[in-house]
């Protein structure tokens, strides 16, 4: 990033902007990084009714409703009140707990048909998007300590990630014989990074590409459709990276990941 060798952390010019970013605070406690993800699931909600609407809708502006601008802000509402519910965890550890992301993601799915429109076809050509949905809080479920740079024990997260490489081949079928190109190719770009965590030895950086990945490849090819998405969430994405770089010396989000260090099992 352009700010680290402009405005070094411990130079004057660094510190004359910590305070002005310093006052965002309030607005940054309400998780902005947790918007790529919830906006992702209402787009895919919008792009499988589109579909339904007509397949070969691609890069077309007019695909914009200033509907939209309400059910964004209202999802980032319902995170985080879902949050505060003990019933929706942010983890997942148990088939509850994936049965409460699954109607989680449904919720914000269903909210992104609203205006295109609604009918029980889109839940069914929905289901690879929901699956998706769920592969990515398994894999944000995958605990890594990224401070002491431990690799996570294999045999500790082996079940995950075969589970995480099988849902997500199996989304990327299902959009297949619903003949979506959208989640079809998804599923597929996105499948080697889990399966490379999966058949080489445990490392930082297999999972940290896991991670990101699993945003930016939906975010990415629903863009191709809804490319007023790809501005929002290239502004949000400049907007944390200044902020925390200002205010916290870290550049993130980042699409960089850590050294390899490796353990076997």
């Amino acid at each position: 990033m352009l700010a680290e060798k402009y405005f070094p952390v411990e130079s004057s010019r660094y510190k004359r902007f910590v305070g002005p970013f310093q006052k965002l605070d309030s607005f940054f406690a309400l998780s902005p990084d947790r918007w790529f993800s919830i906006w992702t699931v209402v787009l895919a909600g919008a792009n499988t009714a589109a579909h339904l609407e007509n397949r070969w809708v691609y890069w077309d502006w007019s695909t914009f409703s200033y509907l939209f601008i309400p059910i964004l802000v209202f999802s980032i509402w319902l995170d985080r009140y879902f949050n505060k519910l003990q019933f929706f965890s942010n983890n997942i550890d148990s088939i509850q707990s994936a049965l409460s992301v699954i109607f989680r993601g449904g919720i914000f799915f269903i909210l992104g048909m609203l205006p295109i429109g609604f009918n029980y076809l889109t839940i069914i050509y929905g289901i690879p998007y929901i699956i998706f949905f769920l592969v990515g809080y398994m894999v944000w479920s995958i605990q890594i300590d990224l401070k002491e740079k431990n690799p996570p024990l294999k045999a500790t997260i082996l079940p995950f990630l075969i589970i995480i490489t099988l849902l997500t081949i199996l989304s990327s079928v299902i959009g297949y014989i619903n003949d979506d190109p959208i989640i079809s190719t998804i599923g597929a770009v996105y499948a080697p990074f889990p399966l490379v965590a999966l058949i080489f030895p445990s490392a930082i950086r297999h999972i940290q590409r896991c991670r990101i990945y699993v945003i930016f490849v939906p975010a990415m090819f629903l863009s191709v459709r809804f490319p007023w998405f790809l501005i929002m969430v290239t502004l949000l994405f400049w907007i944390l990276r200044y902020y925390n770089y200002f205010r916290f010396g870290e550049v993130k989000p980042s699409f960089k990941v850590d050294l390899p260090i490796t353990k076997d099992s």
